[in-house]
């Protein structure tokens, strides 16, 4: 009943602005009452503290449109404050704290604590957009990228470590055991009888990092899936350090809650041939006409 009604509240909002949640131009819910914020809010947090209420097969579905509930929703300070305090649960709630749709002196201050937290390291610009929120002449240096380079090369390492070792160990059992352990059965298309297929044994799963930036990728890895030729990787990234850097610059820029005549003060700081892709991308995402304007000229 739960996931019904919150399905009905979505299909009456406007459809015209249901476009991305992860996009700024997202319009501010700013027309819903406080009390209806404050339960919106409520249906979130107790999906996330007392998630025994919900069957399991629904506890993902209820996090994700409660979620969507709360998309450029404004809340009270206390309320930010549990996102902030629960960060960690959820990528929900993450979400709903770096991408919160106006400034907020509590998010600014979790995003001073946590800036150097590896836990957000994929999450560089959007953590940098909070301090300009509140110091508009910040910078991120150039070593606080490498370090998170150096981290997410680590992250990355060790879930192909553990892939490659559950995989292995897939194989032991079922080269030693595959006469007792039970198989998958598949339907023979052309005999149409019942057969069994390999051991029914979990699939290892190999999840990478998401770079924002391009890499090469190891042609030689043996594994069925795009792995970084982490040499050749560290080497293009640490040659080109300064260009990331502004490129990391303009997408905080874009993610902060100043106004578009602030980011385009900014903006220009770090424009040059080799950003100008990222600065249209951006300026196009936050619909920052006058910056896209400039750029015209600028060509």
């Amino acid at each position: 009943m739960l996931i019904i009604r919150v399905r009905q509240y979505l299909n009456k909002k406007d459809p015209d602005k249901q476009t991305s949640p992860h996009s700024r131009s997202f319009e501010f819910t700013n027309t819903l009452s406080l009390e209806i914020r404050k339960q919106l809010f409520e249906l979130f947090m107790n999906i996330f503290d007392h998630p025994s209420h919900i069957s399991s097969k629904q506890l993902e579905e209820a996090r994700k449109y409660s979620n969507n509930l709360l998309i450029n929703v404004g809340l009270t300070a206390v309320e930010e404050d549990w996102l902030c305090i629960n960060a960690d649960k959820s990528s929900h709630i993450l979400n709903r704290i770096l991408r919160y749709p106006i400034k907020s002196t509590v998010i600014s201050k979790w995003a001073r604590e946590n800036f150097n937290n590896t836990s957000f390291v994929t999450r560089r610009a959007e953590l940098i957009s909070w301090i300009i929120d509140e110091e508009p002449t910040f910078e991120v240096s150039s070593q606080q990228l490498l370090d998170d380079f150096e981290n997410m090369n680590q992250l990355d390492r060790q879930a192909i470590q553990s892939y490659k070792d559950d995989t292995y160990a897939n194989q032991i059992m079922e080269r030693e055991l595959g006469d007792i352990l039970p198989r998958i059965k598949y339907n023979d298309v052309e005999t149409g009888e019942i057969r069994e297929g390999r051991v029914d044994l979990d699939s290892p799963e190999l999840k990478l990092i998401r770079r924002p930036y391009t890499y090469t990728i190891d042609m030689n890895a043996g594994l069925f899936q795009n792995i970084p030729d982490f040499e050749k990787m560290s080497q293009e990234f640490y040659s080109q350090i300064e260009l990331f850097k502004m490129k990391t610059m303009i997408w905080g820029i874009a993610y902060s809650r100043l106004d578009n005549d602030s980011k385009t003060s900014l903006f220009k700081k770090y424009y040059c041939a080799e950003t100008y892709h990222s600065l249209f991308k951006a300026s196009k995402k936050i619909k920052n006409v006058e910056i896209l304007k400039w750029l015209l000229e600028e060509e």
